[in-house]
C-alpha cells in the first residue's frame, strides 16, 4: 500500500517587476551623433527621424558622455 499524497496551498507574494525600457534618445544616440558628425543640422535630423529637437540634443549629449567615459 502506498501513502496518500495530498497537495496543499501555500500563500506566496510574488512581485513582478516591469520590463525596463531603454529611452528613445538612448536608442537613437549613435545614429544621431553620426548624422551630426556628417554635418546634418538638428532640424533635418528631427524631420528625417520624426522626433523632437529636444530628443536630438539629449541623444547627442548622452552619446558624448558615454564616449567620454570610455576613454
Amino acid at each position: 500500500m502506498q501513502p496518500i499524497r495530498t497537495t496543499s496551498e501555500i500563500t506566496a507574494n510574488i512581485i513582478i517587476q516591469p520590463l525596463q525600457r531603454t529611452p528613445l534618445y538612448q536608442k537613437l544616440a549613435k545614429k544621431i551623433t553620426e548624422l551630426r558628425l556628417l554635418g546634418m543640422p538638428c532640424k533635418d535630423i528631427t524631420k528625417s527621424l520624426n522626433i523632437s529637437k529636444g530628443t536630438v540634443i539629449k541623444a547627442y549629449k548622452f552619446y558624448k558622455t558615454i564616449q567620454g567615459g570610455e576613454k
